[in-house]
């Protein structure tokens, strides 16, 4: 297809609704939304404001079928083999412990992650570890090579009891994409269930669970177009038979006594009280824009825009940039620190100078910032939306400060 940028802003409100000029590439925390996603969020409001299953009036059976039709619509988006095998949460965050709270631990058993996961995939499973007689290991990625040591990672699974290894398909902190596939065979081989956390990974990457093979992966519709508060935990049946929900109530059963209950089926069983219909909706809608677009095509655009800010950030003697150097192994993400600046500074001047709006900090990945004596950085992370002319403007605006502060 071709790539219209202009065509693409005129969906997204922000772009019309703002009486002064943006820039806005803060998207690894939060894209915006475009205007389709937000009427089906609306629309719900607007025309059958009720819950699902437990009413039978015209309503209730409206917002039933929308609810199904979302699952499905999600559950053929990642090629779940069951629309039953996709568990409606709020975000990854909550995906992820579900996972932590539901497995059946033992005394000796391990959990395996990176060195470098979002506090999402690291707290749990460090909380875990201090409530329950397991250990949490991590094996190391090479930031600057976008790769892991596989004989590396075998070796700490051969050596130890590993239940579950958990790990990221692609980075928030460099945009760098892990060996998903031969990490997941090489954990099969060693009888661990393998969770992968796909935040950031769903707009330019088609992530197939059949083909990739995990037992789990998490992500929230938040990074996708989609609505806050809104993400998918899939699993594969048998996985999902054997965790304990993390929250008792409403629809996780069909009969209670004062003793003792009936679970539902799955997934229902771990969706507890009302849910988040509006969210549903609008999710469904957030997948045939992304869809519509098509996920090479929207990678394709970001290396396009990535190279460009690279060429040019590169060859700055006092700029580190965090991850490879070719942006074809972090498409959507530049991450960088400017030597001797306080990037919570710069990122306030980009702001307050050209409205351009990127994330300082440590992205939520404090353990590993610490472990690489790394102050915090400034992260550009790009979308459908963003266009050459934004790239110049930022290229324009950094370089002074990189320069004479």
């Amino acid at each position: 297809m071709s790539y219209k940028v202009n065509d693409i802003r005129d969906q997204f409100p922000p772009f019309k609704n703002n009486k002064k000029e943006f820039i806005y590439m803060d998207n690894a925390c939060t894209t915006l939304r475009p205007q389709s996603v937000i009427e089906s969020i609306t629309d719900y409001y607007n025309y059958h404001p009720s819950c699902h299953n437990r009413a039978l009036h015209t309503f209730g059976k409206q917002t039933t079928e929308k609810f199904s039709e979302a699952r499905s619509k999600i559950s053929k988006f990642v090629n779940a083999k069951s629309a039953n095998e996709i568990i409606f949460t709020k975000n990854t965050t909550e995906a992820i412990n579900i996972i932590a709270k539901g497995i059946n631990w033992q005394s000796g058993d391990c959990i395996l992650t990176t060195d470098m996961e979002h506090n999402s995939n690291l707290l749990p499973w460090q909380f875990l570890a201090k409530e329950k007689e397991v250990n949490h290991l991590q094996f190391d990625v090479d930031v600057y090579e976008g790769s892991v040591d596989l004989s590396g990672f075998e070796k700490i699974l051969k050596e130890n009891k590993v239940k579950l290894v958990s790990f990221f398909h692609t980075s928030n902190v460099s945009g760098i994409t892990l060996p998903v596939r031969k990490l997941t065979e090489i954990a099969k081989k060693y009888g661990a269930i393998v969770l992968v956390d796909c935040a950031q990974a769903m707009i330019t990457h088609k992530v197939d669970v059949q083909d990739l093979g995990a037992d789990f992966i998490a992500f929230s519709m938040h990074k996708s177009f989609g609505p806050s508060g809104f993400g998918i935990l899939y699993g594969k049946s048998e996985q999902l038979e054997l965790l304990t929900p993390m929250i008792f109530g409403g629809e996780t059963v069909v009969d209670a006594y004062y003793d003792s209950c009936t679970f539902s089926e799955i997934p229902f069983r771990f969706e507890a009280g009302l849910q988040n219909y509006s969210g549903a909706i609008g999710s469904s809608a957030a997948i045939d824009f992304i869809e519509d677009l098509g996920q090479e095509n929207i990678k394709a655009h970001l290396l396009e825009l990535n190279t460009l800010l690279t060429d040019a950030l590169a060859g700055e003697d006092r700029v580190k940039i965090i991850g490879p150097k070719d942006p074809a192994l972090r498409p959507s993400i530049l991450n960088f620190t400017i030597e001797n600046l306080d990037m919570a500074e710069v990122s306030v001047i980009l702001d307050k100078s050209h409205r351009i709006m990127v994330r300082s900090g440590v992205h939520c990945c404090h353990a590993w910032y610490h472990k690489q004596e790394l102050k915090p950085t400034l992260r550009v992370s790009l979308s459908v939306y963003n266009t050459v002319e934004e790239i110049k403007t930022f290229i324009k605006a950094i370089t002074p400060i990189i320069r004479f502060y």
